[in-house]
């Protein structure tokens, strides 16, 4: 078997992992690699894997790899210490009577925040204010949640540190040319793409976004809890509940055991009359519980009174796109053991799952309807694998620490865009000043890493780096190139294509794994049709921020996905609309501001 055949059969199986999900896409990114550096025969005879193994490794040692490590860490302080708040969060409240003012609020309050901030981080700050906001003024959520998800993606076309797509591509052209993309060389195609796609979602996008209150969580759960009364002269007075086989059920949940209006530690050996209340129907129940020991009452009624009265509040968290509980199951990561707090019911894209949830395999996204004390939520708030879709605060670290970590935002720009310090060296530099000046610890510092996501960029570099030694990336572009179909085209003609290719597979697949993929081949193209490498790289990054039309092409639109209510219709129509005229308006633009002549 060729290595061409090996590479594309490769392709195929990851971008099917990938769009999936059957695998863990970092667990699938790692396996790319392993399967270059593989030895396998070859024609010949020669046992050689694609790459050498010091060639398969290289990706974690790749600057991209730092940049984007230390823009988490930068995103993350700028939340702890309030900086994020200075770009102006408090202006969403003041528009919010009228819904076009807070609609296009929205959108560019989250582009503005995307140029500097992770996308993915900006919409974890701007989901649970929106939700709040949207219950003091009695807004549906739908009709802004995604317009969220869609700033932050453009706000990330803008700047070479908005999105790790665009930090892949610079240092590829740097690794090639040594001259990699300036920090503003973005921002006229991203600039223009925004205003065509503003006055587009002003005039007629915004109509087409759903206007249903979304499902409450407490209502649409509380049929599956019930209370239990512990009877006279049952054999369970004087014992404790974990002694019951009613506790080792394991399609029951015990939530709570009051006794005269008052929540009672679980340790408490049990008294006649006691109220045990417990999520499962009670059909349920009834097969489990002998009817001398246990009255099976009325199914509960979740009001505010009662919940206060014994000392319980519910939450909805989402499980966020670094977090280690994607994968297991909830009975794996045991939330009442860690944290306090019972499972009630589990929202996973618009649909609340309310049957054999000890079972289910937790996806990012996914949001839990969680109850439990104030203080269990408090703690559970600091936890980097769960989003509580409220306002949260973070401890107060000091205005200054906040002007301190803009001032190293300045700084990163500054000295980029004067040529003064390459960004592969201003970006971790600030990001370990953060640190030394107090604006974020080093145990939150590791934790904002979205590990998962390097992993995927360390696993899919060496496939890029496949793709040129193996010469697949060259042939695939002098078959484009030199094609019979292609004679007499024009260089708009290639990049129109190139680009059409990018705004496609984004929608499949994240958007660093397609820069990873297509990067080798537009440079070849390049190369072949005397194209400027440059002028190519850049709108084919701007392209392949365009991930709109479905709600897998990126975590930002995972994560409004389930809050909002939103179907694939959804993505599909207001989304692709807007993959279009991004395609569209940076194809114009691009010769008007970039020669494409090489």
């Amino acid at each position: 078997m060729s290595e061409y055949v090996f590479l594309g059969i490769l392709l195929l199986a990851a971008l099917y992992l990938f769009w999936s999900q059957r695998l863990r896409p970092d667990v699938t990114a790692f396996l790319v690699m392993l399967a270059l550096i593989v030895p396998w025969p070859h024609p010949g005879g020669e046992w050689r894997g694609v790459l050498t193994y010091e060639q398969g490794f290289s990706g974690f040692g790749s600057a991209a790899v730092l940049m984007i490590a230390s823009m988490f860490i930068m995103g993350s302080a700028m939340v702890q210490t309030g900086a994020a708040e200075v770009l102006g969060l408090g202006a969403l409240r003041r528009v919010a009577g009228r819904e076009w003012s807070l609609q296009m609020a929205v959108l560019t309050l989250a582009t503005v925040m995307s140029m500097f901030i992770n996308d993915t981080t900006v919409v974890v700050i701007l989901l649970p204010l929106l939700l709040n906001l949207c219950r003091e003024f009695n807004l549906p959520p739908s009709r802004y949640l995604l317009l969220a998800a869609y700033g932050a993606l453009m706000g990330g076309q803008w700047t070479l540190i908005g999105t790790r797509s665009n930090i892949l591509l610079s240092d590829f052209l740097r690794q090639r040319t040594d001259a990699g993309i300036g920090f503003f060389d973005f921002t006229p195609n991203a600039a223009a793409v925004f205003l065509v796609a503003a006055a587009f979602v002003f005039f007629i996008g915004r109509h087409w976004l759903p206007a249903h209150e979304p499902e409450q969580g407490p209502e649409a759960v509380t049929r599956f809890l019930t209370e239990i009364v512990v009877a006279e002269g049952s054999s369970a007075v004087g014992r404790k509940i974990r002694e019951l086989d009613l506790f080792r059920n394991r399609q029951l949940r015990i939530v709570a055991v009051i006794r005269d209006g008052r929540r009672q530690v679980r340790s408490a050996p049990l008294a006649a009359g006691d109220m045990i209340l417990i999520r499962g129907t009670a059909d349920q129940i009834g097969r489990f519980v002998k009817s001398s020991d246990f009255e099976v009452q009325e199914q509960t009624k979740l009001t505010r009174a009662f919940l206060a009265k014994v000392d319980l509040v519910t939450v909805e968290a989402m499980v966020s796109p670094s977090s280690y509980f994607v994968g297991a199951t909830l009975e794996d990561i045991a939330l009442s053991d860690r944290y306090g707090v019972t499972v009630l019911g589990m929202e996973r894209r618009g649909h609340w799952l309310t049957e054999r949830l000890t079972e289910t395999r937790l996806m990012h996204g996914d949001a839990l309807l969680l109850l439990g004390s104030a203080d269990d939520v408090e703690r559970l708030g600091r936890s980097r694998d769960l989003i509580l879709l409220q306002e949260h605060a973070f401890p107060a670290v000091g205005q200054a620490k906040a002007l301190i970590l803009l001032g190293l935002m300045a700084g990163v720009i500054v000295l980029s865009v004067g040529g003064l310090m390459a960004a592969a060296i201003s970006i971790p530099l600030a990001a370990a000043l953060a640190i030394l000046f107090g604006c974020i610890s080093v145990r939150s510092a590791y934790a904002a890493i979205d590990w998962p996501t390097l992993v995927i960029l360390g696993g899919m570099i060496p496939f890029g780096i496949a793709l040129e030694e193996s010469g697949a990336a060259s042939a695939i572009a002098t078959l484009a190139v030199q094609h019979p179909s292609a004679s007499g085209a024009t260089p708009i003609v290639f990049l129109a294509a190139l680009l059409l290719a990018a705004v496609v597979l984004t929608q499949m697949i994240e958007n660093a794994a397609v820069a990873i993929i297509v990067a080798p081949i537009a440079f070849q193209v390049a190369e072949l049709a005397d194209l400027d490498a440059k002028a190519v790289m850049i709108p084919l990054a701007v392209c392949i921020s365009a991930g709109f039309a479905t709600p897998v092409a990126h975590e930002a639109t995972i994560l409004v996905m389930g809050p909002g209510e939103y179907r694939f219709k959804h993505y599909l129509l207001l989304g692709g609309v807007l993959a279009i005229i991004t395609w569209l308006v940076t194809l114009i633009v691009t010769p008007l501001v970039w020669p494409l002549a090489g």
